[in-house]
C-alpha cells in the first residue's frame, strides 16, 4: 500500500509537471512575439561567407549561424544608400513615394560635440561622416555621389541643406504597433539614424516616429569609431569615447534588460562597416588574419580592415544574443540586413567600383536578408522581396492589421514577406529601387525595375536605359539593347517600361 500511495504520489508529481509545461509552452506561444532588427552599413551580398557569392569575405560566426538556422533571402533588395532604406522600412512605401531618394540632411545649429580619438587606431579609409562610397565612374568621395545630370525631377527634397529628411507626416510602423493595444509594444532604437533634419524634429525625430528610446548618431557615419557625438531621446548631443559598435550594444542590452515581459521591439542600427576605416579593439577580433593587422594599415588592404569592422559587428551581434537568450529567442524574430551595396573602394568581385554602393546595379542593391524566427522555414530561396517589405512583414507577425490604421490617402508599396518564410511563394512579382536628388556632384534621378528574369535600368536625368538578363547575366554585364533582341526580351521591356511608368515617371 505504502508503495502504492508513493507511486500515486510520483504520477501525480510528474503529470502536474507536464501539465504545468504545456500550460507555459501555450502561453509564450501565445505571447506577442518580440522583434530584433540589425542593419549592417555599407554591405551587399559579396560581404558574407553564407551568401557564397563573394571570395574574400570577413569572418561572421555568429550571421553564418543564423543564416543556417534562418532564412536566407539571395533576391532581396535595399536602397542603393542608406537613408532612403531607412525610409522605406519606417514607412512600407518606396522612395519616390516617401520622397527620401538620397542620404538625409543633419540638423543644423548644433553643438556636435566630438571628443577627442584614440591616437591608436588611425581613420584608414577617407573619414567622417558620407565618406567612402563611389560614384559610377569608381572615385570615392561623398556618400551616393553619382555623376550630374539634366537636372532632378523629383519634387518633395525638402530640408534646409537639399538633402531630404523623413516628412514630418510620415507614418510609420512604430505608430501602427502603437495602435494595438493587445501588444503594447515597448520600442527602442540604437545606432544610426540618418533620417532627421530641421523640418522633421532634429534631434528628437526617432522619437517622434514612435521609438520610445533613441540613443545613437544622426549623421551618415561616427565622426571616428573611437569618438563620437551621441544623442540620447532628443538631448543635446554629447561626446563620446570607447568603440562605437560595442557602445551600440550596451546600449541595446540595458534597454532589453529593463523589459521584464513585455512585448518588444529593438531596432539595432550599426555604423560599421561605414567609413570611417579602423581597426576595431583586438578583443571583438577572433580570426588569426585579422588579429595579424596592424592598426597604422601598414600590413593589409583597405578591404581587409573593412572586414574586420564586419567581423567586430559579428562578434557584438553574438553578445547580444547570447545576453538575449535562448528562450526569449525563442519567441523573437531575428533579422538582419545590409542597408545599401559595399562602397566603390572596398568591393570585391563579382561586384566592381562602378557598380556598388549609390548605383542601382546589383552590387549597389542586393544586400543580405537573413530571417530566423518560431516557426519559418531554414534555407535559402530566391524569391522577390525588398526592404519597403520589412514594414507589411513586421506588422503581420506582430498581429497588427496595417490596413485599418492607415491614415486616410497613404498609399503603401510594402508586400507581406510571410509567405515565403512559411516556405511558400512571394506575393511580390517585381522588384524597385530608385536613387533621385541632390548629391555631393549634382542631382541623380535613376530608377531600377526587375521581374524574375529581366532588369530595366533607367536613368531619366541623363535619357538612358539598359536591360539585362539576370539569369543568364546576374552580375549585368552585357547590356541587352546594344544587341538584336529576342521577343521574349522585347516583350519583357516592353512591360518593365510600362510596370515603371505606372510607379513614377518624372515631370
Amino acid at each position: 500500500m505504502k508503495i502504492a500511495n508513493q507511486r500515486s504520489i510520483f504520477l501525480f508529481i510528474v503529470t502536474t509537471i507536464i501539465v504545468l509545461a504545456v500550460k507555459l509552452a501555450s502561453a509564450q506561444n501565445d505571447a506577442p512575439p518580440n522583434f530584433l532588427l540589425l542593419i549592417g552599413d555599407d554591405m551587399a551580398v559579396e560581404t558574407l561567407n553564407c551568401y557564397g557569392v563573394g571570395g574574400d569575405t570577413a569572418h561572421t560566426p555568429n550571421i553564418d549561424r543564423l543564416c543556417e538556422e534562418g532564412v536566407r533571402f539571395d533576391r532581396f533588395w535595399a536602397q542603393p544608400v542608406c537613408s532612403p532604406t531607412r525610409a522605406t522600412l519606417l514607412t512600407g512605401q518606396f522612395g519616390f513615394r516617401n520622397g527620401v531618394g538620397t542620404p538625409a540632411g543633419t540638423p543644423t545649429n548644433i553643438d556636435w560635440v566630438v571628443p577627442e580619438a584614440n591616437a591608436a587606431y588611425p581613420d584608414l579609409g577617407g573619414g567622417g561622416p558620407g565618406a567612402g562610397a563611389a560614384n559610377r565612374r569608381g572615385e570615392v568621395g561623398g556618400e551616393g555621389q553619382r555623376r550630374p545630370n539634366a537636372g532632378n525631377r523629383q519634387a518633395n527634397q525638402g530640408g534646409r541643406s537639399g538633402r531630404p529628411g523623413l516628412r514630418p507626416d510620415a507614418w510609420t510602423m512604430l505608430q501602427a504597433l502603437k495602435l494595438d493595444e493587445d501588444a503594447s509594444y515597448s520600442t527602442a532604437a540604437v545606432g544610426k539614424w540618418h533620417l532627421a533634419n530641421d523640418e522633421n524634429g532634429a534631434l528628437g525625430h526617432p522619437n517622434r516616429v514612435g521609438f520610445d528610446y533613441y540613443s545613437g548618431g544622426l549623421k551618415a557615419a561616427v565622426e571616428n569609431y573611437y569618438g563620437w557625438s551621441k544623442v540620447v531621446d532628443g538631448a543635446d548631443p554629447v561626446g563620446k569615447t570607447g568603440y562605437a559598435t560595442t557602445d551600440i550594444i550596451d546600449d541595446g542590452i540595458a534597454w532589453l534588460n529593463d523589459r521584464g515581459d513585455e512585448p518588444w521591439f529593438l531596432w539595432v542600427a550599426f555604423n560599421a562597416p561605414h567609413t570611417p576605416i579602423q581597426l576595431p579593439p583586438a578583443e571583438l577580433l577572433k580570426s588569426e588574419a585579422s588579429l595579424a593587422l596592424k592598426a597604422d594599415g601598414s600590413n593589409g588592404d583597405l578591404h581587409d580592415y573593412y572586414n574586420t569592422m564586419i567581423e567586430a559587428m559579428d562578434t557584438e551581434i553574438g553578445r547580444l544574443l547570447e545576453n538575449i537568450g535562448d528562450e526569449v529567442l525563442a519567441n523573437t524574430h531575428v533579422i538582419f540586413m545590409g542597408d545599401n551595396g559595399t562602397p566603390g573602394n572596398v568591393a570585391k568581385a563579382p561586384f566592381d567600383r562602378a557598380r556598388a554602393k549609390g548605383t542601382v546595379y546589383q552590387g549597389g542593391v542586393n544586400v543580405p536578408l537573413i530571417v530566423k524566427g518560431p516557426g519559418f522555414e531554414r534555407g535559402s530561396n530566391t524569391e522577390l522581396a525588398n526592404s519597403v517589405d520589412m514594414f507589411a512583414t513586421i506588422l503581420e507577425l506582430a498581429g497588427s492589421n496595417a490596413s485599418s490604421t492607415l491614415p486616410e490617402g497613404v498609399v503603401i508599396d510594402s508586400v507581406s514577406m510571410v509567405p515565403i518564410l512559411s516556405g511558400g511563394s512571394s506575393l511580390r512579382d517585381f522588384n524597385y529601387a530608385d536613387h533621385f536628388g541632390a548629391t555631393r556632384n549634382g542631382n541623380s534621378d535613376e530608377r531600377a525595375i526587375r521581374t524574375e528574369r529581366y532588369k530595366l535600368v533607367r536613368d531619366f536625368g541623363n535619357d538612358t536605359e539598359e536591360l539585362f538578363d539576370l539569369v543568364e547575366d546576374p552580375y549585368e554585364t552585357q547590356n541587352l539593347l546594344d544587341a538584336s533582341l529576342t521577343e521574349e526580351a522585347i516583350q519583357s521591356h516592353e512591360d518593365l517600361k510600362a510596370r515603371l511608368a505606372e510607379l513614377v515617371v518624372p515631370d
